[in-house]
């Protein structure tokens, strides 16, 4: 796991209880132009990064609450970054509030990048909030506020043209949403990039009654399904149209 540690520039409240910092890298280097990470000094807590100048190791930091210390100090996951797409001829990010964290520095990045790109919030449409006056301010026409009704969410998909490529971010449950909207209406998977955020529950399609259990363990091997009592053999492989493992009776 990498680690690198930084000094703190200059840091300062961006909207409710989120901050910025720009930092120069005292140890280390940062692994991609944009990321995630975790900062050690602030009891784990995720920090997005967007690197601002290579030659001069300045990077600029998002996170939740001010840092009360002149450093900070960054670990990194190879398994949790941000797989960052190849923009075709246009790029579509949706997300939502669990993913602000992780959206600011890769949002900041795209605003410096001479990209088709359009982003979609998905938020309480029956009040102006300083996150969106935020994102308006970066982005401009490119940034638009949408409830997360499955019916805007359609028509917005339905009017692009081919070759848009989508990235979500957001609750595990809303990324795999969008995900199965996007495959119905016709982008394939390698249109599709998405990084969810908290904890992801898994389940289990029983062959017997086509229904769904939850996968208690990830080594899960034989489960009984809550429905229809059949003894399962869980198949490590997941099936993307059904969102699930495949659970096969037992012999």
């Amino acid at each position: 796991m990498n680690t690198l540690k930084c000094k703190i520039m200059k840091e300062y409240r961006i909207f409710d209880s989120i901050y910025s910092a720009e930092v120069k890298v005292e140890d280390g280097t940062f692994p991609n132009d944009v990321g995630i990470s975790m900062a050690t000094t602030k009891v784990n807590s995720i920090v997005s990064y967007q690197v601002i100048s290579k030659k001069d190791r300045l990077v600029r930091l998002f996170y939740q609450s001010s840092n009360k210390s002149p450093f900070i100090e960054l670990t990194f996951n190879s398994d949790n970054q941000l797989s960052m797409p190849n923009p075709l001829k246009k790029f579509l990010l949706f997300l939502d509030e669990s993913s602000l964290i992780v959206s600011l520095a890769l949002i900041r990045y795209l605003s410096t990048k001479s990209i088709n790109c359009y982003v979609y919030f998905l938020t309480d449409m029956n009040n102006e909030d300083h996150k969106s006056l935020y994102f308006q301010d970066i982005l401009g026409e490119r940034f638009s506020r949408i409830s997360p009704s499955h019916e805007e969410i359609k028509q917005i998909l339905h009017s692009q043209e081919i070759g848009t490529r989508l990235f979500l971010l957001g609750k595990w449950s809303t990324v795999d949403d969008i995900e199965k909207i996007a495959n119905d209406i016709g982008f394939t998977n390698e249109e599709i990039d998405k990084h969810g955020v908290g904890e992801k529950t898994d389940h289990i399609f029983c062959a017997k009654c086509y229904q769904f259990n939850l996968k208690q363990d990830p080594l899960q091997e034989e489960a009984t399904c809550s429905h229809c009592q059949t003894k399962l053999d869980v198949s490590n492989h997941f099936s993307k149209r059904l969102n699930a493992y495949l659970g096969y009776i037992h012999v």
